[in-house]
């Protein structure tokens, strides 16, 4: 049942999630639906790199307003998932250039991409265009949408370059910040984790308010949640880099994410919990269930 605030939250592994927000815009992150990174679309046979639980979805079967890519390795940019939503023409998709290649030859038509760099923002209606602007009028409304704030994230090897996060802010103010997949570097809290709590102030400064449930407007502002890469396998960030990032966020929760796939690249998200309660003492640990509905409202993340 849909709430007046906040967003549900899917996590489908790795680092696919679908969130929605109480006016029914849906947004798809990395969506990998198929099995493609260990057969390449060339079988149909499972392989040793095959992923560990059957997709929560079928490719066909997914259906939103927006796909956000945060970099082109086919566990994120799905060359099969992307061309089963060749036909669906209400579909958008934005991600940095690599990453709209891989849209761009799965099918997806150019008017439907948009080039997406770090820092930038962008707000995304469920209508696109013309036909959003002209509804708003119409009902002499000022429709916020969805505020997607592209936000630095480190390549884990020279195979892209062009690695992003995103902050997204919903139409009641909440927020969430998946930081992608990124390496480590001492800066990282600052281009990263800085320039989500720079963002959410700003944010907070245009409507006079701090976000739902914050709390004490001195409080330094954070994402309400975070979903984090943890495995430090293919360059990513270690459990305890992965925690130094959400304490410099300020996070509320913390979801741990790209851990659970594969074989050869997963892990117990155990020893992230203790290192954010030494790194980031203020956040929430949240283990999410795989395919299971969850809400942010009033400053609270529970299953639906």
């Amino acid at each position: 049942m849909m709430k007046e605030t906040g967003f549900s939250l899917r996590f489908l592994g790795q680092n696919s999630f679908i969130l929605m927000d109480v006016r029914g815009f849906s947004v798809a992150i990395d969506p990998y639906l198929s099995d493609w990174c260990a057969t390449r679309g060339q079988s149909k046979e499972p392989t040793a790199k095959s992923r560990l639980f059957p997709p929560p979805i079928a490719p066909e079967n997914l259906d939103v307003d927006l796909v956000l890519l945060t970099h082109s390795h086919c566990d994120h940019a799905d060359p099969e998932t992307l061309r089963a939503l060749a036909a669906k023409r209400h579909i958008r998709v934005a991600g940095p250039r690599d990453a709209l290649r891989v849209a761009e030859k799965a099918g997806i038509s150019a008017e439907r991409l948009r080039l997406i760099h770090p820092g930038e923002e962008i707000t995304f209606y469920s209508k696109p265009g013309v036909l959003a602007a002209a509804e708003q009028i119409r009902r002499g409304t000022g429709e916020r949408g969805l505020r997607v704030k592209a936000i630095f994230a480190l390549p884990t090897d020279d195979s892209d370059l062009n690695h992003l996060g995103y902050l997204l802010q919903f139409s009641d103010g909440s927020t969430f910040w998946n930081t992608g997949d990124t390496a480590w570097c001492d800066t990282l809290p600052m281009l990263a984790a800085g320039a989500v709590v720079k963002t959410i102030r700003e944010w907070q400064a245009e409507t006079g308010s701090t976000a739902p449930g914050l709390g004490s407007e001195t409080q330094e502002p954070g994402p309400d949640v975070m979903a984090v890469c943890i495995n430090a396998g293919y360059g990513n960030l270690s459990h305890w880099e992965a925690s130094r990032l959400a304490g410099a966020a300020h996070a509320r929760y913390v979801v741990p994410a790209h851990w659970d796939l594969f074989p050869h690249n997963s892990l117990n998200p155990e020893p992230f919990r203790t290192s954010l309660e030494k790194n980031a003492p203020g956040a929430t640990y949240t283990l999410l269930e795989r395919d299971r509905e969850y809400w942010f409202s009033e400053g609270t993340l529970q299953p639906a």
